[in-house]
């Protein structure tokens, strides 16, 4: 499925269509069906929508369930959006890495 006509927008810039793309595969996981999202024609793509998308879905479904029923396809010359989606995944499958970023966004909201 194409993440352009899930989220209705080339941008996948913000939490509220990360929202969508998760309740969209979330589906398909509580299923365990197969799902393959395609980032053909995402024009933008932001570490905030990849976190609430990826990251939320290593948290809430076993990683070895999101690996083998999820694949990205589209990410071919985008490193940074490859990037993004490894960190996601790290964010979603290590509490400690998600304290850590906890604590450094309060200490730069709070200071």
């Amino acid at each position: 499925m194409n993440l352009v006509e899930i989220i209705q927008s080339p941008a996948a810039i913000s939490p509220r269509t990360g929202q969508k793309a998760y309740d969209f595969v979330s589906a398909y996981l509580a299923d365990s069906k197969p799902v393959t999202i395609s980032f053909d024609g995402i024009t933008d793509c932001t570490s905030a929508f990849c976190n609430t998308f990826i990251g939320k879905l290593y948290m809430n479904f076993s990683p070895s369930q999101v690996d083998s029923l999820v694949t990205f396809q589209g990410l071919e010359g985008n490193d940074i959006w490859s990037k993004k989606i490894h960190n996601a995944r790290l964010l979603g499958t290590n509490e400690n890495v998600r304290t850590v970023r906890k604590s450094n966004i309060d200490d730069l909201i709070l200071s």
